[in-house]
């Protein structure tokens, strides 16, 4: 599978095991460290998916989230946010901005695999 994932994560310990989880799957995957670069790396780059942390410098997960909905561009990119924030209300506001899914860290890395495959499926 040669599906680019973007990863926007500001925390290096999640990065690095996000990175190597998905690697040895067969995505190809770049990271963001805030919402800014995020915006700029999906317009660049238009990946396959974006994987959303919710709490980061900048610009946060979910203000990211609905620029990249409000833009033509970049809208019908399938986003699953990945966050500790679990509280309905947060799980709540990023679906009705359009996230394909909503993961509570800590997570289980076959479970995220999953739920990336089940996504990628959808859209492809």
């Amino acid at each position: 599978m040669n599906k680019r994932i973007l990863l926007v994560e500001d925390e290096k310990n999640i990065v690095l095991g996000v990175t190597i989880c998905l690697r040895s799957a067969g995505l190809q995957v770049d990271v963001a460290e805030d919402g800014m670069e995020a915006l700029r790396k999906i317009e660049e780059s238009k990946p396959d998916l974006v994987l959303l942390d919710l709490v980061m410098p900048k610009l946060n997960g979910l203000d990211a989230l609905k620029s990249m909905k409000e833009n033509e561009a970049t809208k019908d990119i399938p986003v699953i946010v990945l966050s500790a924030r679990a509280q309905e209300e947060d799980i709540q506001r990023a679906m009705d901005l359009g996230a394909s899914d909503y993961m509570a860290k800590p997570y289980k890395p076959a479970e995220l695999l999953e739920v990336i495959m089940r996504v990628l499926e959808d859209v492809h």
